[in-house]
């Protein structure tokens, strides 16, 4: 093994060891500090918040709060907003997403009532299709419509396969009240 590949090794276990035994490594009271969640999978469309609540109970909000939160309207009609996170800012940015029957893999929190999105599928052609976006030069999977974070280029919707069925889903009922 050459000297320098023998230094890079050395560095990253220092690095490693340096990380798993630090002071700054969480402790078993850091862990139980943090609030438990449950993991739901839901189905719907993602709306403007403010458009649904106008819609279904006629609250009118200040125009400023027209695009300001989004939100999982349920197949069972339920709104529930949506944590703009990395995986949540999707939503606001790509049309296309509040178009499409989903099903969305969600973290809730006890006492919140917005969920944190972990994955999102598309539900089309009798078919479940995990969705990002992806750079085909740098091949990396991105979860919001923008410029690619490596080589600044074009990034396109991607939708891959997950399950087939055998007859297609059928139509959701959204509550338009």
């Amino acid at each position: 093994m050459s000297r320098f590949l023998q230094f890079v090794v050395a560095a990253c276990l220092a690095w490693v060891t340096a990380v798993c035994s630090g002071d700054d490594a969480p402790s078993d009271a850091d862990a139980k500090a943090k609030p438990a969640y449950r993991t739901e999978v839901l189905r719907g469309r993602v709306v403007w918040l403010a458009e649904a609540m106008k819609r279904r109970f006629g609250v009118e909000t200040d125009p400023d709060a027209a695009h300001a939160s989004v939100a999982l309207q349920t197949d069972g009609g339920q709104l529930l907003p949506i944590v703009k996170d990395f995986r949540g800012r999707g939503f606001y940015s790509d049309p296309r997403l509040r178009e499409m029957d989903l099903e969305l893999l969600v973290r809730r929190y006890p006492g919140a009532p917005a969920i944190q999105v972990v994955r999102v599928y598309s539900l089309h052609d009798g078919g479940k299709y995990e969705l990002d976006y992806w750079c085909d030069v740098c091949s990396i999977p991105m979860y919001e419509l923008k410029e690619c974070e490596c080589c600044q280029g074009p990034i396109r919707i991607r939708e891959r396969l997950v399950e087939k069925r055998d007859r297609p889903e059928p139509a959701s009922s959204k509550d338009e009240d």
